[in-house]
């Protein structure tokens, strides 16, 4: 993946484009894909942490707070990961 070293001081606007890539569910391979801003939005800075496991929830969201990092994996469906020190 490359690296970026530097970038102007900039707000995204909303209709930006982004280039990622995502699994194609019926293929089951992986496809370049162009994402906007707004599409990305609240992914993670802006979702808080669930409570439980079945909390409301979009997949692919995630989440953190001081102890776990949250993935919504499907609609209301949470899993986390311990957050350890190093």
């Amino acid at each position: 993946m490359a690296q970026i070293y530097s970038y102007p001081v900039v707000a995204p606007l909303s209709t930006d484009v982004l280039i990622g890539s995502r699994i194609d569910s019926v293929n089951d391979t992986q496809v370049t894909y162009n994402f906007t801003v707004a599409s990305v939005v609240g992914t993670i800075a802006d979702v808080t942490a669930p409570t439980s496991a079945t909390s409301t929830g979009t997949a692919g969201q995630i989440a953190t707070d001081a102890n776990y990092i949250y993935v919504c994996t499907a609609t209301n469906t949470w899993k986390r990961v311990a957050i350890a020190s190093w």
